[in-house]
């Protein structure tokens, strides 16, 4: 069960980072911008290359470092167009659903357990429903959680093929030489530098605590059976509770009633998940 403890850390990385991608993109209108800095970042993984021996380079990385890129665009795009607390949620509820769903395909799972699951795909659920999402957030919310559902799988799968700091440079690599390309376009060129002092500070808070996050999360992907991956993403509920106290606490969001019950529902119903998954 070491992979559940370092799976609740990374998850709790992962909400400040998403905390601070949002308080970002309040200051920043083009998604495509943020993830050009994820990606760039992404590249000082080539200070890991002293430290493992490389083997033989397997596809797997490579289509995780591109699915990487497309999945997080989708995600910041619609982020950055409602509440960072109603998208990350609907988000992760959804992909969930999709990782079970592509685990049975890649790796013939049979069994799972399906009640903790449950719970905590419901938990996630609710804690997003609290507020009405429009047509365009949901298609693009869904299809978001659908690449990174595929990322996931890919990443379990490049642990089945590389060891873990090996395949951790190899898909990070990747992603770094993918948003190369954006340079391509003449005008984005020219506003991708200017960033005024604020924005620098949210976007370097947003990737220790995300570099971190992500760090911990591939680590429990690399631990965790192919039976419980799905389990391992249900658990990000546990990110969700964590994001809707910074919110309270910092974003100011509106809560009403109605949605301060949802939320305590979702939080409680993810809880119980956890703790029946564990037992």
């Amino acid at each position: 069960m070491l992979w559940l403890v370092i799976g609740i850390l990374a998850y709790f990385f992962l909400a400040l980072a998403s905390f601070y991608d949002k308080l970002f993109l309040k200051e920043k209108e083009d998604p495509k911008a943020y993830v050009f800095y994820v990606g760039l970042l992404g590249g000082l993984v080539i200070f890991l290359a002293p430290f493992f021996e490389f083997s033989l380079i397997s596809i797997w990385p490579i289509l995780e470092g591109i699915v990487y890129i497309i999945a997080l665009y989708f995600l910041y795009y619609v982020l950055n167009r409602s509440e960072a607390s109603t998208i990350i949620p609907a988000q992760g509820a959804i992909q969930v659903i999709f990782i079970l769903l592509l685990s049975v395909v890649f790796f013939e799972i049979k069994e799972v357990n399906l009640l903790a699951l449950g719970i905590l795909i419901l938990g996630s659920f609710l804690i997003s429903f609290s507020k009405r999402l429009k047509r365009k957030e949901i298609l693009f919310c869904v299809f978001s959680a659908f690449l990174f559902a595929i990322d996931f799988v890919l990443v379990k799968q490049v642990f089945l093929m590389h060891s873990f700091l090996e395949g951790l440079f190899l898909m990070r690599m990747t992603s770094f030489f993918v948003v190369l390309f954006f340079l391509l376009d003449k005008s984005f060129r020219k506003n991708i530098f200017k960033t005024k002092k604020q924005e620098k500070k949210f976007f370097f808070l947003a990737q220790i605590a995300g570099g971190l996050g992500i760090l911990l999360q591939s680590y429990a992907i690399r631990l965790v059976s192919p039976s419980n991956l799905a389990v391992l993403n249900a658990i990000k509920g546990i990110q969700y509770v964590f994001l809707f106290l910074l919110a309270v606490l910092f974003l100011k969001e509106d809560f009403s009633r109605r949605n301060l019950f949802f939320k305590i529902v979702s939080i409680v119903l993810i809880v119980v998940g956890i703790i029946l998954f564990a037992i």
